[in-house]
């Protein structure tokens, strides 16, 4: 520990302020973690953990909005006096060091009292991981690469929103930190790359899974096609004819690949067929001409390429079963239809709502790259679906071991995540943030500013910075953590 200054007047039991020893303002940082001795070094009455935030330049001399002689001499081109210079951080109580860990601070924190800049023999995330059940991971404080951040094992299935802007390294995050972190507790995770191109690129190529081998269930596959086709030209008569080819639809997929060279186009022409001989047999005239014309729209949508993503083989519980022998398993959803991941989707998280709904426990994190898609703030038609049942996985989840991490450019509005949704997240990662996040209610800012971290600090954050906010930090305080990607 070094000794860097004390703490200045008007503290309290929250709130305290650091007054910097002299040239200490060349060395010390917002973000390093401190000690103080509260009461003085002799005989404190505690010792409080602190992160420093907001620091404050001050030279009276020099004020902008009256005449100084200083500045005169300062406009002339003179090196104004420094005699009466302070510099100040704001300090962020964590908490008090006790044997059993880091308590809450309820004794008045002295003016006076001196304050130590730890350092790296002194790793101060041990403290805060005293007492408690955790998995160390391999973030660290910046600058300190041994001090690695602690994660809380219990709060794992209480869900995990992961925020920033494109290109602040959130994929590298997930990938690097938290996985392990989840695989370290004897968790599996499954990740679903959006674009395939953020995730699957990462992992091994007997790790991947491509959407267009799995199959979905049949509600699923009729959600896909009402997309599709406008909701059947808004037809329920189409519907229903629609509604009989997709029962049985695995076997008729398989029957597709073995009879022919060109399954998709197979298979529309056995769909269309059927779909048209029933309306045929429609006996009221009126009826089935209404029909007919929505069938020519329904069709004019609709074309061979577009069964594709729903021709898949690989069943859910086939896929459950792999993600078991292997542990981590990534779908890559690249080049799919939004309709055809969302209808995946749909199939994976019913299945997993069965299973918990039985009472197993899954030990299972799911990766959802891109939340925003699958739950956006106005969720409507098929995205509404794929909205309620996160919430369902989210609320049953806590209990049954099914983790939920949830990446996002944005975190409200146009740009964020679902508020209904959001709420069931009780971990945060923060990394350079959008404009829109940056005011208003449910922004970052809202978020942290209570800590001492402004607007304008999280949107010039560099790539690979994340403030550690939540139930799964032991510190009550975010912190700013990094990480160091590996040497491909």
């Amino acid at each position: 520990m070094r000794f860097i200054g004390r703490v200045a007047d008007g503290a309290t039991e929250t709130k305290a302020r650091l007054i910097l020893l002299k040239d200490m303002e060349n060395h010390v940082v917002a973000e390093s973690l401190v000690l103080i001795k509260n009461g003085g070094e002799a005989n404190p009455v505690n010792e409080i953990l602190g992160v420093l935030r907001e620091g404050l330049g001050k030279n009276e001399f020099l004020s902008y909005t009256s005449y100084r002689p200083d500045v005169a001499y300062l406009r002339h081109g003179g090196e104004p006096s420094g005699a009466r210079e302070v510099y100040s951080f704001a300090i962020e109580p964590i908490g008090v060091v006790t044997e059993e860990g880091i308590e809450p601070n309820r004794a008045i924190i002295q003016p006076r009292s001196p304050v130590y800049l730890l350092e790296g023999e002194d790793k101060p995330l041990e403290y805060i991981a005293r007492g408690r059940d955790v998995v160390w991971s391999d973030a660290y404080i910046e600058g300190y690469p041994s001090w690695k951040v602690p994660f809380d094992k219990s709060f794992i299935p209480y869900h995990v929103g992961v925020y920033g802007s494109t290109g602040c390294g959130k994929s590298w995050f997930t990938r690097y930190i938290l996985v392990p972190v989840y695989r370290r507790v004897g968790y599996k995770v499954l990740i679903l790359d959006w674009s395939g191109s953020d995730y699957v690129p990462l992992l091994k190529e007997n790790e991947v899974v491509k959407l267009s081998e799995v199959a979905l269930d049949e509600e699923s596959i009729m959600s896909y096609f009402s997309n599709k086709t406008f909701s059947f030209s808004k037809n329920d008569t189409i519907r229903e004819f629609f509604d009989e080819f997709v029962e049985g639809w695995h076997a008729k997929v398989k029957e597709a690949y073995l009879n022919s060279e060109n399954p998709q186009e197979h298979l529309y022409k056995e769909l269309k067929s059927h779909v048209e001989n029933s309306i045929a047999s429609i006996e009221h005239r009126v009826s089935r001409a209404a029909a007919q014309r929505a069938l020519r729209r329904v069709f004019r949508r609709l074309k061979p390429s577009d069964l594709q993503p729903v021709m898949g083989v690989l069943t859910i519980e086939e896929l459950i079963a792999e993600l078991e022998r292997k542990g981590l398993l990534a779908i890559d959803m690249g080049g799919a239809l939004t309709e055809a991941k969302l209808g995946f989707f749909l199939s994976l998280s019913k299945y997993l709502y069965s299973l918990m709904e039985s009472g197993r426990s899954l030990e299972i994190a799911l990766i959802i790259d891109e939340a925003p898609q699958y739950a956006p703030w106005d969720a409507r038609g098929i995205q509404a679906e794929t909205c309620e049942m996160i919430k369902n996985l989210a609320a049953l989840g806590r209990k049954r071991m099914l983790n939920l991490t949830l990446i996002s450019q944005g975190i409200k509005g146009e740009i964020g995540v679902n508020a209904a949704v959001r709420r069931n997240l009780n971990t945060h990662f923060f990394g350079r943030i959008h404009p829109l996040d940056a005011s208003g209610e449910g922004g970052a800012s809202e978020w942290l500013s209570p800590y001492g971290i402004s607007a304008s600090h999280l949107l010039q954050l560099k790539p690979g910075r994340f403030y550690f906010a939540g139930a799964m930090n032991p510190s009550p305080v975010p912190l700013l953590v990094t990480y160091t990607p590996p040497v491909s």
